[in-house]
């Protein structure tokens, strides 16, 4: 994972590309970041899906994001999300995309990963792995 103060400053560099008009650069930066657990990314994601900016638009994938984005609880953030599940044509699927991307990218996904990544530095520091790294997983 990026140090905090890389993916601030591609989250500037991603906001910029937005400002400028350039949607392309622009969503691919903020998914990367999305995928990283960064709430703004994911927001903004959801709403370039929503307004074909830079991709197309797709309101399944519009809510799926919002979904990221609303895990802290905004206000705002959490009303959009439930706005979009309502436009959408197919619930379902909405809410079967937002599910996916949870398992993959929401807060409990992204910690369980970092855990996983700091035991293994850990046990590779201690001598916990030999040999094969099936031991230290």
């Amino acid at each position: 994972m990026a140090s905090a103060a890389t993916w601030k400053e591609d989250q500037a560099k991603a906001d910029q590309l937005y400002e400028a008009g350039e949607f392309g650069k622009a969503f691919k930066m903020y998914v990367k970041l999305g995928k990283m657990g960064v709430s703004h990314s994911q927001d903004r994601v959801s709403q370039m899906y929503e307004r074909g900016e830079g991709t197309k638009v797709n309101l399944n994938e519009a809510y799926a994001w919002s979904v990221l984005a609303a895990q802290r609880g905004a206000k705002s953030k959490v009303s959009r999300r439930d706005s979009l599940l309502e436009q959408s044509t197919d619930r379902k699927k909405a809410e079967k995309k937002a599910d996916k991307l949870m398992s993959k990218y929401g807060r409990a996904a992204l910690q369980k990963k970092a855990d996983s990544k700091a035991k293994l530095k850990h046990n590779t520091k201690s001598g916990g792995c030999t040999g094969s790294k099936l031991g230290c997983r």
